[in-house]
This record gives C-alpha cells, structure tokens and sequence, in this order.
C-alpha cells in the first residue's frame, strides 16, 4: 500500500492506495501541521489515525511525500521511516512529472502544484471526451489558480492570499475587526462586522476565482471550453459563491502524488 503524505501550512494530509493504484484510495486522513512536533509525536499520530481507521502500519510498503513547509520536511519523512521502514519519496528537483512544464524555472514550481496537475492529466487521460484547457485552483492558505493547456503543458498561473490567511490579516492587523470562522455569506451586503468580513473575504474570493477562469479561458484562447478543478481546505465553502461549473476533488492531491509515484517508479 502505497502512503501518500502532502504538507500544507496549516495541515497534513495522508492517503493510502491499495496496490499503488490511483483509483483505489482506500482511506484518507489529516492533522493539523505543528512546527514544534517531533517526529516521535508525528509517528504516534498517524499510527494511531491508521488504527483508527483498520489498516496496520506494515500494510505500508511505500511512500511519497510532498511539502511546503521545509522545517516539517525531514520530520516527516523520519516520522514515516519509524513507522513503517521505508524509503519516503520527496517530490521535488529531479522528479519524473510526466508532463511538461512550460515555466521560467520549473524548479519553483511547489510540489503540491506539481502533484495537482499530475492528478487533472491523469484523469482527463483516461476520459473519452475531447481535450480541452483546464484550470486546477487550490484554496489552502494560498489561493492558487494554475493552466494545463489542450496538449497537457503546464504554463504558469496566479497566487493570491487565501480564505483563512485573509480572515488573519484582518484580524491581525486591524484594531476592530472580529476574528470571523470561513463560512459562506448569506448575503454580499453584511448588517455587521462579521458579516461584512465574511463577504468580503468569501464572497471576494469566489469573484476573484469566477474572474480568473475567465482571463486564463480568454489568454488561452479557449473557444470550445474549458474545465475547471478545485481542492483545497476552504474550496467548499467558497466555490458555492462561484459562477463557474467546477469539479471538486478533495483528495486531487494526494491523488496526484500516487500518480508521480508510478511515474518515476516506472521510469
């Protein structure tokens, strides 16, 4: 069973496939990303999440892990080796990708970015429809919103502060502002403080996403159509404000890390 692990800022992620197998994602699990763990602790956890969940650590025959976190890097990747002896491979510099990567420096490209598109071009490949671009957002604490053209090339995209960072910063570094959960608005017009940063921060992501799918559709000239996928920790709450058709793939990350692990495995 092969562990896929994804380091968020503010979360890890885990994913077990049956047989290295993309489509058998037998169970998935998270927990929230400490600096001041060790990795006793991490090991701790997860074996107990795994327990939890009726799959034993020597089910465990291969990892692969992705990061944007360097200080949890090494902590997890020693957490997995004391809890089930394997090697952990880390996407990064030198990682068969199994697409092309149409950057400046494909090498700046976050693995979590890497690991998404995988995941998208792996499931337009084995649909029977027409290809088509697509775009692959990502609503963690950053709002990504990256392209893969009609020939599978990833060509770039935008970055932009997420949900929960924008919630902080406004809190943060306002004297009166609430602190205020990410919830959808009922509303664009709030009848409080609450409410208002709800709308704004909510509702002017969904504009901002509804926005960028359209400038990415006109730059790449996409007059049949074009595809849009979503993950990330705060997409549910916002796509629901988006006018775009989206597909909403929870696990599309950790899905892509087992695609990238049978590429390089391959190769």
């Amino acid at each position: 069973m092969l562990l896929a692990v994804e380091i968020d800022n503010s979360e890890i992620s885990f994913g077990l496939f049956d047989k290295h197998d993309v489509d058998m994602l037998v169970d998935s699990f998270k927990i929230s990303a400490d600096l001041e763990r060790t990795s006793d602790e991490y090991a701790f956890w997860i074996n107990g999440l795994l327990g939890y969940n009726g799959i034993s650590r020597t089910d465990i025959d291969a990892c692969i892990l992705s990061s944007v976190v360097p200080q949890l890097t090494d902590t997890l990747t020693l957490a997995v080796k004391k809890l089930a002896d394997v090697s952990v491979m880390a996407v990064g510099k030198g990682t068969k990708t199994g697409f092309p990567i149409k950057i400046d420096n494909p090498a700046d490209l976050g693995a979590d970015l890497v690991a998404n598109a995988a995941a998208v071009i792996d499931i337009k490949s084995k649909e029977n429809t027409k290809k088509l671009p697509c775009v692959i957002i990502d609503m963690g604490a950053a709002t990504t919103v990256f392209a893969v053209n009609a020939n599978g090339e990833y060509i770039g995209g935008s970055i932009m502060a997420g949900v929960g960072l924008s919630l902080k910063a406004l809190h943060g570094g306002t004297a009166l502002l609430p602190t205020v959960s990410p919830a959808a608005p009922t509303r664009a017009i709030g009848r409080n403080s609450q409410e208002s940063v709800r709308s704004g921060v909510v509702l002017g992501n969904a504009m901002m996403i509804d926005g960028f799918i359209s400038k990415f559709a006109q730059e790449m000239k996409a007059d049949d159509g074009i595809e849009v996928f979503v993950t990330g920790e705060y997409a549910e709450t916002v796509i629901s404000s988006c006018t775009h058709k989206m597909r909403y793939i929870p696990e599309l990350t950790l899905r892509g890390l087992c695609c990238i692990y049978n590429n390089n495995v391959k190769a």
